[in-house]
């Protein structure tokens, strides 16, 4: 089952204990790139390389991912109502 950008926002990994190369983290970074990817490949850029960054300072970019999650579900709320 697809989960929407608002599902993968509150699905997210525990970051603070969560290995970046595990293989449910991959699943679920490769997911959220592909939700993101079908709203604005921009943005879904933006996480690829936040994603590609975890293990360099996994606070830090696990932040921008959720952060680029949001974003991307308020362009779908905006969006949906028309503005």
């Amino acid at each position: 089952m697809e989960l929407g950008i608002a599902d993968l926002v509150r699905t997210a990994p525990d970051w603070t204990k969560a290995d970046p190369l595990s293989t449910e983290v991959r699943a679920w970074l490769d997911q959220a790139y592909h939700a993101v990817w079908e709203i604005d490949p921009i943005q879904a850029y933006v996480l690829r390389l936040h994603a590609q960054c975890l293990t360099k300072d996994a606070r830090r970019h696990s932040a921008e991912i959720i952060e680029t999650l949001r974003r991307v579900a308020w362009k779908v709320e905006k969006l949906q109502r028309g503005w």
